[in-house]
């Protein structure tokens, strides 16, 4: 885990799953990942009217992201875990020739 809470093996793990998982469940499969390992959301209430906010999000392995309805935001955070992977692929690629980091 980083210093800023990201867990690229878990992030790496659970982007994997839901690269193979329909999209039906792919929000499922988030809520209950914040659930086991203490992220977090702002969702709306499954009561329609109840609770509705403005801007949707999900946090899991220092991953956030926001949406403006609860079928984009699994794609959103697909987006941002694999923008944070592509860059901790580079950081590697830069240590192992020597550049600094």
């Amino acid at each position: 885990m980083t210093e800023y809470g990201i867990d690229i093996s878990q992030i790496d793990d659970l982007l994997a799953d839901l690269k193979v998982c329909r999209h039906e469940v792919r929000l499922e499969i988030l809520k209950r990942a914040v659930i086991a390992h203490g992220g977090r959301w702002d969702l709306p209430s499954d009561v329609r009217g109840i609770y509705q906010p403005a801007l949707i999000s999900l946090q899991v392995f220092g991953v956030h992201a926001m949406a403006d309805t609860q079928d984009e935001l699994p794609r959103n955070w697909m987006r941002a875990a694999g923008n944070i992977l592509e860059a901790q692929g580079q950081e590697l690629n830069r240590c192992a020739l020597g550049f600094p980091a």
